[in-house]
């Protein structure tokens, strides 16, 4: 699945397919299947005053937008460092990370909300 996604200000088009939980574990290290389990129990979590809980989940967050863009047109990006230094107001404008986690699951899911192409 393919969906454009805007994150602060700039528009990304973004895809996810079986390939993405590959892609994910080889630049991780971690399992994508378990990061999107633990951001739903995140969601649920009261989080005042836990910072690393934040921290750690807006980390996640982004090295799934960074291989999804990748991995949809490599010529976006071009590494992790700068894909983050072009980003400024993360929260200005929260949407992209629904859309980053929806994407993300899309190939796991039956039901799929993503604009195909």
């Amino acid at each position: 699945m393919r969906k454009v996604i805007t994150i602060c200000d700039k528009e990304y088009t973004a895809k996810s397919s079986a390939y993405t939980q590959f892609k994910y574990k080889n630049d991780t290290g971690r399992s994508l299947m378990s990061d999107l389990q633990r951001i739903s129990k995140l969601d649920k979590l009261d989080l005042d005053g836990q910072v690393e809980g934040i921290d750690d989940l807006l980390e996640t967050i982004l090295k799934m937008a960074y291989i999804m863009i990748e991995e949809a047109d490599s010529s976006q990006v071009t590494t992790f460092e700068d894909f983050l230094k072009d980003l400024d107001g993360l929260f200005d404008e929260q949407q992209w990370l629904m859309d980053i986690i929806e994407l993300a699951q899309s190939p796991f899911s039956r039901g799929n909300k993503t604009d195909s192409q």
